[in-house]
């Protein structure tokens, strides 16, 4: 398994007293995050249908990706990870994981200055929202070394209603929360279906469905990226959301150092 990718020399990213921010740098690592990755998505969630028997979310992307870790050094346990690969590295090998959902034109224009992020995930004893902000040093960092412009992603809704995800949809459209760079259209096997029902009435019913990884992100200023579609193996609505590093939010780009 590749660990490392040019330019991220050294693992350690970023400490902050009692965590360690860092990349994974050996198979012992990977598995700790694919570990982790399994307890919330399959044990704790119910979801992820396609994990495996050794209690390990784990796919051929790992391969390709770099495994952000935050530490806990009084612990030594996993407090969260994330995974994420230049586009690059994206272009040169598997392609963007968006991709498996998502014909998404202009992406590879901007691949060179383009990160994928994905799989975001924190230990249960640790989402007091600390962990998540330490994530997001680590992945400051990674920008620092790499100086990308793009962050591109998914920020999943653990409900496959059409009608909420359609609604919330509608409700970004009327807010102006879409992206001009990009936009990505739902590949067959992806597409939710249409809503038989009528859509949630009011933007008050509708927030109360955004997952906070979701909310986090729009507060960020990201900007949903493409329609939404239906996995079914997360049994989970996904929102293809970009964020342009250049326009983020100042309030937030100060407190995350990006």
């Amino acid at each position: 398994m590749a660990f490392a990718q040019t330019g991220t020399a050294p693992a350690i990213l970023t400490d902050r007293g009692r965590f360690l921010i860092k990349i994974a740098e050996n198979d012992e690592e990977v598995a700790r995050a694919q570990r982790l990755r399994y307890e919330v998505f399959r044990a704790e969630q119910g979801r992820l249908h396609s994990a495996d028997a050794h209690c390990l979310d784990q796919d051929e992307y790992d391969e390709q990706f770099m495994h952000l870790l935050v530490l806990d050094r009084e612990s030594g346990k996993l407090a969260g990870t994330y995974r994420m690969q230049s586009g690059k590295a994206a272009l040169a090998g598997l392609g963007f994981y968006s991709e498996r959902e998502y014909d998404i034109p202009n992406l590879h224009d901007i691949a060179d200055c383009t990160f994928e992020v994905g799989r975001s995930c924190v230990a249960s004893d640790y989402r007091t929202g600390a962990v998540i902000s330490l994530l997001w040093a680590g992945i400051a960092e990674m920008r620092r070394r790499w100086n990308f412009r793009y962050l591109i992603g998914c920020a999943s809704l653990e409900d496959t209603s059409p009608e909420l995800g359609w609604g919330m949809f509608e409700y970004f459209r009327s807010e102006g929360c879409f992206s001009k760079q990009l936009f990505g259209r739902a590949l067959p096997a992806y597409r939710l279906p249409e809503p038989t029902a009528a859509l949630p009435p009011d933007p008050k019913t509708l927030q109360r469905h955004f997952p906070p990884l979701l909310k986090g992100y729009m507060r960020l200023g990201a900007k949903i990226a493409g329609e939404p579609v239906l996995d079914r193996d997360f049994g989970s609505i996904d929102f293809l959301v970009l964020f342009d590093l250049e326009e983020i939010s100042e309030r937030y780009a100060r407190h995350f150092d990006v």
